[in-house]
């Protein structure tokens, strides 16, 4: 078991450290870039279009392993139905929206999935240029994917994680991050393994009103 759990940490890391290397970037070009306000992008009634791209690899954490690895297309819309809250540092923005993915499985087999999810991230907005974050999304879709940890076409998916973005301008940022995602079909059919993945993404969301 200690071993599975290095494994997954150390895959884990393999997305961390681009996320760190480029805010340190970002840091380095920009100062610590805290002449910018972000809040005012963040204001309510702001609309958000996403446009982000990422790909991820099975994590292997109890012997269930068929070597998944997959790309991903991930458009997103979000509203901004609440001002942001918070002072200094503590300042945050909350942006709920819809995220559609679409899923390329590379291997064991080419295979192809999709679906919508509920999507929602609290940014930190009191540091300037530069707006940690983190996000939840909760969805449905189909897969064609057939492994002993996926044998249904109807799936659940489930993602957590974080990730940084970085203002260019006020209604323009672009943002890199790390989610652990989880497929299953929620016990509508058997088996009902499911499986977890490490997976990256990295995106260019306007702000518009």
């Amino acid at each position: 078991m200690v071993k599975r759990t290095m494994a997954m940490i150390e895959r884990s890391m393999t997305w961390l450290v681009p996320i760190a290397v480029f805010a340190v970037v970002i840091l380095c070009g920009h100062g610590i870039g805290l002449a910018f306000d972000a809040e005012p992008s963040f204001a309510k009634g702001t609309w958000i279009a996403s446009m982000q791209m990422g790909g991820g690899a099975q994590a292997d954490i109890d012997n269930h392993f068929s070597g998944i690895t997959y790309l991903d297309f991930m458009p997103r819309v979000s509203y901004l139905p609440f001002a942001p809250f918070g002072e200094g540092w503590y300042r945050a923005a909350f942006e709920p929206g819809i995220e559609a993915w679409l899923e390329h499985y590379l291997a064991p087999q080419p295979a192809n999935a999709g679906g919508m999810k509920a999507a929602f991230r609290l940014h930190a907005i009191g540091f300037g240029r530069i707006v940690p974050y983190l996000e939840l999304t909760a969805g449905v879709g189909a897969t064609g994917l057939r492994v002993p940890e996926s044998l249904s076409t109807f799936t659940f998916i489930l993602e957590g994680g974080a990730g940084v973005s970085v203002f260019l301008k006020p209604d323009l940022s672009m943002n890199i991050g790390y989610r652990i995602q989880h497929l299953s079909n929620g016990n509508t059919s058997k088996p009902n393994r499911g499986y977890e993945a490490n997976s990256g993404v990295i995106g260019v969301n306007f702000f518009f009103r």
